[in-house]
């Protein structure tokens, strides 16, 4: 179809969706580029992924859809946008669609002004949803087209011509962005986030031109990786954040007071969006207290969706040097500390975990020290593998740096976790490799600090998962305990036997043996706690007999003073000191209990 030929004169709901699929396409196509000129408001190059992800949610979630009036079909288009909504981006996107869908609510078809009165509409509400919004943003760009789209209404006769011509103002207006904001002047970019909306136009205007409004191939979205171009966060490198997570969740409730929860959010970081309807509300924001803000939004309904991004550790990966061409992920049940993950470029899905019923996201929701301190007073404590969308955000995110990914986790035996990293994993755009750790806590430390090792060593993926598999044929791990009631309450001991332990104050040591799947065995029972601790080191001492390059590594649960004197004890007996004390990580908790250290070694 050619615009001279077969003029537009109004939009149904079936037109609009594809119109919006072209639009997806398009951004879809691009979206590598978009990550690498992605520094404001963060440096972490993920604008690109974020509004894919976006667009790709409201391709699959309306393929099925055949609402033929624009007020249905721009409702399941918003509804799909809040639900996929992933980024600062994102979101301003998924509130420009429900806004959009406001304007055209009661009308089967829209007209050239019927069109640009919902897109007025839909950029006031986008603009609504930011607490403090920027000159040079994705907001400026689609302020900047819809004020042109007004301006010209009267000459404006068909869809083509609103397009055509909008476009044109579109990329002045991404253009300008350069010289709006500091951080994009001193990169030498444009803003990510404006120029993906300009992707948008840009579909729609080249499906008015080559494609038919009667038949669109366009049910399924694909991503397209693009070949990677040098990073412009390299050339705003920094070393800290004032806000370091890049937090979200969706809201479920009725009534639900926006602008009161996003004046209340507002005290608790920057870079604010609180986007959606009465019923559904979608939150994104930049703090270093994501507990927090998911506390607050409980007070408005039903939290879905967490979700609770490192953005320093992102920006780390894109500006570390050379990057290796194999990327290690790992999961929340890994006990390492940060620093060396920051420094090999380690990334980790967070496992959910629940006391009493209340969920939080193991290490950014809630901390491992005040998980384990609750423990102590909790009912029931659980933990579940993290969802299949943060696999998929988080092998796109490496996939966007690396050629491969490496993915070990923990034991399968115990946790769903490997299964559900391997059903994502067979469909990422780059190989992605998953293995069973069949381990946990500093066990399972130690084999990803080994594999990332390997990896910046230029080793490829089969090597390091070769490397991997005997490292786990001399791997152990031993734990002390301090108390007997977590066994009982898992099942892994009867309530007679606990409770004849603990009045004689029998002390078992675990071990949770590697070699046969992360099974747990009592090897060792002392009269005490430090008899316990003294039968574990001379376990240990047995273990590494006559072994090379040993590596040890200590993990307590809510125990630092006993972990120190083991740590201690380890150095001064067997003269190798341990690499790394840190807390244990919640899954250690639940099967251990406060009180619990776990020594991990690993040998050639």
């Amino acid at each position: 179809m050619t615009t001279s030929t077969n003029k537009i004169k109004y939009l149904d709901g079936i037109r609009f969706k594809r119109a919006i699929n072209a639009a997806a396409h398009r951004l879809i196509e691009k979206h590598g580029h978009l990550n690498a000129i992605n520094v404001f408001p963060v440096p972490d190059g993920d604008t690109g992924s974020n509004m894919a992800g976006t667009m790709r949610n409201i391709v699959d979630n309306s393929a099925q859809t055949k609402d033929g009036s624009i007020e249905g079909m721009s409702k399941v288009i918003a509804e799909s946008a809040l639900m996929g909504a992933r980024g600062n981006s994102g979101v301003i996107l998924a509130q420009f669609l429900c806004g959009f869908s406001e304007g055209v609510k009661d009308l089967k078809r829209v007209t050239p002004p019927d069109f640009i009165q919902a897109a007025s509409l839909a950029t006031r509400r986008a603009l609504e949803s930011i607490s403090n919004p920027k000159e040079g943003t994705i907001l400026t760009v689609i302020r900047d087209w819809s004020e042109h789209l007004s301006s010209n209404a009267d000459s404006y006769k068909d869809f083509q011509h609103i397009m055509y011509d909008s476009l044109r103002k579109a990329r002045e207006s991404v253009q300008q962005t350069k010289e709006k904001l500091a951080t994009l002047k001193a990169a030498d970019v444009v803003d990510a986030g404006g120029l993906g909306f300009l992707y948008l136009l840009e579909g729609i205007v080249e499906f008015t031109e080559k494609g038919s409004l009667n038949r669109q191939d366009s049910t399924k979205s694909t991503v397209v990786i693009e070949e990677a171009e040098e990073n412009a966060q390299e050339r705003v490198a920094v070393d800290s954040l004032e806000f370091r997570y890049c937090t979200e969740c969706m809201i479920r409730g009725t009534d639900i007071d926006a602008a009161a929860l996003r004046e209340k959010l507002a005290a608790m970081g920057d870079s604010l969006v609180v986007a959606g309807t009465a019923e559904t509300v979608r939150v994104h924001v930049h703090t270093n207290s994501p507990d927090e803000v998911f506390s607050l939004a409980a007070g408005y309904g039903t939290v879905e969706c967490r979700k609770a991004d490192d953005m320093l550790a992102q920006h780390l990966a894109l500006t570390s040097g050379r990057t290796p061409r194999v990327g290690i992920v790992t999961d929340s049940t890994c006990d390492l500390p940060e620093d060396l993950m920051q420094e090999y470029g380690i990334r980790f899905a967070p496992l959910k975990l629940y006391l009493d019923e209340e969920e939080f996201i193991d290490k950014l929701s809630i901390s491992t020290a005040e998980f384990n301190s609750r423990l102590r007073v909790s009912r029931s404590a659980k933990t579940s593998q993290p969802s299949p969308a943060d696999f998929k955000h988080l092998y796109d995110d490496m996939l966007a740096l690396h050629d491969e990914v490496v993915s070990l986790h923990v034991m399968a035996k115990y946790s769903g976790t490997l299964q559900s990293a391997a059903n994502i994993g067979k469909m990422a755009s780059k190989p992605v490799h998953t293995f069973d750790g069949q381990t946990l806590s500093a066990g399972l430390g130690l084999l990803v600090l080994e594999a990332a090792k390997r990896a910046r060593a230029g080793l490829d993926a089969p090597a390091i998962l070769d490397m991997a598999a005997k490292d786990v044929k001399n791997l152990h791990v031993f734990v002390a305990m301090d108390t007997l009631d977590f066994a009982v309450r898992g099942g892994r001991m009867s309530k007679g036997a606990g409770a004849v332990a603990k009045f004689l104050n029998i002390k078992p040591v675990l071990e949770f043996d590697a070699r046969d799947h992360g099974t747990v065995k009592v090897v060792e029972k002392g009269l005490g706690r430090r008899m316990a601790e003294l039968k574990l080191l001379r376990r240990l001492e047995k273990t590494i007999s006559g072994k090379k390059n040993i590596r040890i590594a200590i993990a307590h649960v809510s125990a630092p003073e006993s972990a120190g004197h083991l740590g201690r004890l380890i150095t001064e007996r067997l003269g190798t000191a341990p690499l790394y004390t840190i807390e244990a990580s919640p899954v250690l908790g639940t099967h251990s209990g406060p009180g619990a250290c776990a020594v991990a070694v690993l040998t050639d």
